[in-house]
């Protein structure tokens, strides 16, 4: 997409480009050749209407530049922008949860049914999710092994685990729709305490994509994760068995 409104701004230059220099030469000759002057007055009326329409593309630019970033000062503004773009999507959603709080803790009817629909993207066929969860508590762990059952029944549905109980900063919670949107999340002092921000912005979109991606590559599916977590907790149990 901006490879192709880059090419074609550059057609539009270099055709404006040839146009201006034909009218110079037309300005230039037509006191040797008196026919030109008809046709020098059309190329300026032309010339005119090229320059209104560069001045109105700029304006448009500016504008768009402008919407470009928006801000939530609340879970519920977020989380129901981020719901209505989840459901305009085409292709893919890329989306990363890191917060000490299972999205099931959530009280709010807007993070719900934000979470639902990108559950149904995926189970309504339209296109592939790839959710990272990162476990930092016992509580995320049990909720991430929950999920298994919707991941095993929906194959365009994938979540993997990156544990993060020993990491001093975890990374960002994000949302990426097809090739243009990004949601970011940050968290508050409290569980129930969020705000974010939408970018609309390819190339920025294209980065956090391509550290996704890195951190999918290194994370651990869930398949795997809720084997070692089971039995995990089997050891600890038995282990609280026999002391007692």
């Amino acid at each position: 997409m901006i490879k192709s409104r880059a090419k074609t701004e550059k057609w539009e230059e270099l055709t404006l480009c040839l146009f201006l220099l034909a009218c110079f030469l037309l300005a230039l000759f037509k006191d040797l050749f008196p026919e030109l002057q008809e046709r020098l007055s059309g190329a300026l009326f032309v010339a005119i209407f090229f320059v209104l329409k560069q001045i109105r593309d700029l304006r448009i630019e500016v504008q768009d530049e402008g919407l470009a970033e928006v801000f939530f000062a609340t879970g519920e503004e977020f989380y129901s922008s981020a719901r209505e773009a989840v459901r305009k999507a085409e292709r893919e959603i890329r989306v990363s949860y890191f917060r000490q709080v299972p999205p099931a803790k959530f009280a709010s009817v807007q993070s719900r049914e934000y979470f639902g629909e990108v559950f149904n993207f995926a189970r309504r066929k339209k296109g592939t999710v790839r959710r990272i969860v990162g476990v930092s508590n016992d509580a995320m762990a049990e909720w991430c092994v929950s999920q298994l059952e919707q991941v095993v029944r929906n194959p365009r549905y994938n979540i993997r685990v990156i544990e993060t109980r020993n990491q001093p900063v975890e990374p960002m919670s994000v949302c990426l729709i097809d090739d243009t949107i990004m949601y970011m999340a940050f968290s508050g002092p409290t569980d129930q305490q969020l705000g974010g921000i939408r970018e609309d912005a390819p190339r920025l979109v294209q980065f956090h994509q391509n550290r996704f991606d890195q951190l999918w590559a290194s994370s651990t599916k869930l398949e795997e994760f809720a084997v070692t977590w089971k039995a995990r907790r089997e050891g600890e149990n038995s282990a609280g068995r026999t002391k007692v």
